[in-house]
């Protein structure tokens, strides 16, 4: 979504006594949005299975026991996504088996 540079303006000058820099944190959301729709950075359990080429335990497993960064899906109760580069970092090697995701 893109903001004119009046409307972008006038919020800037209404949050300047809270010390709020609206310019800033408004340039850090776009491009945070843009890195987002790029590359998809969460899978589910089957996508990154297949990816992985192992089981769908296998991808449990190795969320219960912290090498790969998971987390909970809001829309789908209970529906575990796995961070794509964790996975990827995880299958190149790039991460210790015994060590901790980031």
């Amino acid at each position: 979504m893109e903001l004119p540079d009046v409307v972008i303006d006038s919020i800037s000058v209404l949050l300047e006594p809270y010390q709020i820099n609206f310019r800033e944190m408004w340039r850090k959301q776009q491009s945070r949005g843009t890195e987002a729709s790029d590359s998809d950075k969460w899978m589910s359990l089957e996508e990154a299975a297949s990816f992985a080429k192992v089981s769908i335990w296998t991808v449990r497993r190795w969320c219960r026991k912290g090498v790969v960064s998971k987390k909970t899906s809001r829309a789908r109760c209970g529906r575990i996504l796995i961070s794509k580069v964790s996975l990827e970092k995880f299958i190149d090697g790039l991460i210790d088996p015994n060590q901790k995701a980031i």
